[in-house]
């Protein structure tokens, strides 16, 4: 335990879960805006296509960390279990169903010839289910009620924004491997610019969470902890964050010209702004801790006890 945070961290989420959290994001994040350009007309048709082998594949690898960190597939059988009371297994039927759609889009998108009409409906279904997807993630974290830290409605807007940001890098770099910089040249300039703005808005939405998170004295310990890491100062904001940003920009504006060099400062604005909202999830959920109750000059720590379900009470002499 950190002797500075007097609340005990939660140790059952481990970075498997973050990684699972991470490459649900991607694959939502990358589906809903390829889903969303493939209804804007044939000129952004590649970005539709690499969209698609992005998403089923991320969700694909995200689930095997999920079984990796279950212990066992039946366990994830069982996660689907009680739909009505469990967020985890709404959770698990939204992804799944989710997975389903994305994996039929992709094969009637690239191997079989079908109206329009049908990849239409298709599309549409897996926006809402992409979105679902997206949210989840937080939500996910939203019904953890012994973590003050998590339990607030800005953590799945967060996480929405988050996957958004990262499946639009993702995208971005797919379209500038496998495009023709020549043809993709114009896209990629929008798409730097787009990026710049969703990075914006993501800076924006965490700042909002930190501070709601000061303002209440449950969840200021899992502030003051997640902001003394460098991995989430520099790893996240300044690596994650402002970089990528930074080199939009900078994309964006050398792309006016002849474009010259350009890919790689997209790609690697890119991979920091991914690597970026891996390290996000997992300062999240590594920072989340139980509040510590000051009563009488004696401070009540909540703890997990063994063999318990439920955490119980513990109290630590003052200091």
């Amino acid at each position: 335990m950190d002797p500075k945070v007097n609340g005990q961290l939660q140790h059952d989420w481990s970075w498997l879960i973050a990684a699972y959290l991470f490459l649900g994001g991607v694959g939502g994040g990358a589906y809903t805006i390829g889903a969303i350009n493939s209804f804007m007309g044939e000129e952004l048709g590649l970005s539709t296509t690499v969209a698609l082998w992005i998403a089923f594949p991320a969700l694909l690898v995200g689930t095997m960390f999920l079984i990796a960190d279950l212990g066992s597939p039946s366990r994830a059988v069982l996660a689907a279990m009680k739909p009505k009371t469990s967020w985890i297994a709404r959770g698990t039927l939204i992804i799944s169903t989710f997975m389903v759609l994305s994996f039929l889009h992709l094969v009637l998108h690239q191997f079989v010839a079908v109206d329009q009409s049908v990849l239409n409906v298709i599309a549409i279904a897996g926006i809402v289910f992409a979105i679902g997807t997206m949210a989840y993630t937080g939500i996910l974290l939203g019904a953890s009620k012994g973590i003050p830290f998590w339990r607030t409605g800005i953590v799945p807007a967060l996480f929405v924004i988050s996957a958004l940001v990262t499946g639009h890098f993702a995208l971005m770099l797919g379209i500038a491997v496998f495009g023709d910089i020549a043809e993709t040249s114009a896209m990629l300039r929008v798409m730097a610019l787009e990026a710049a703005v969703l990075v914006a808005i993501e800076v924006l939405a965490i700042l909002f969470f930190l501070q709601a998170a000061f303002r209440q004295p449950d969840p200021r310990e899992s502030a003051e902890r997640i902001l003394r890491k460098r991995m989430f100062v520099i790893g996240y904001f300044i690596l994650g964050l402002a970089a990528p940003l930074v080199l939009m920009l900078v994309a964006y504006r050398a792309m006016a010209g002849d474009g010259a060099g350009v890919v790689t400062i997209l790609g690697l604005g890119a991979v920091l702004g991914l690597i970026g909202g891996l390290i996000l999830r997992q300062a999240v959920l590594i920072c989340g801790a139980l509040p510590t109750l000051n009563m009488a000059g004696f401070e009540f720590r909540r703890i997990h006890r063994p063999k318990e379900p439920k955490p119980g009470i513990g109290m630590l002499p003052p200091s």
